[in-house]
């Protein structure tokens, strides 16, 4: 059975619900640089085999939106909204350069 993302986002923002009442806004920041922070080392393990660090990075990215749908239901945030506004303003900038 496959869901829409947004379906997906909005479950995981149900499993914090009950989380996101105590938590505060700074602790789930730290969570998430930590967890970027990891991402980063992993990345640059080229010892691991290439297809072993991809699956490593692929479950680290995938805690790392986890991590950011606690932090958009303790804010409310709308994140398609947040996410479109941040695409437009970008692409504005981006063919301003690319068209001078």
């Amino acid at each position: 059975m496959s869901i829409h993302f947004e379906e997906l986002w909005e479950k995981c923002e149900q499993l914090h619900q009950d989380a996101a009442k105590e938590d505060a806004v700074s602790s789930i920041v730290d969570e998430l640089m930590m967890k970027l922070n990891l991402y980063k080392v992993i990345d640059s393990k080229i010892e691991i085999p290439e297809e072993e660090r991809a699956k490593i990075k692929s479950r680290t990215l995938g805690e790392i939106l986890l991590s950011l749908t606690h932090l958009s239901l303790k804010d409310n945030i709308n994140v398609f909204e947040c996410l479109s506004l941040a695409l437009q303003y970008r692409s504005v900038e981006h063919y301003s350069q690319k068209y001078k």
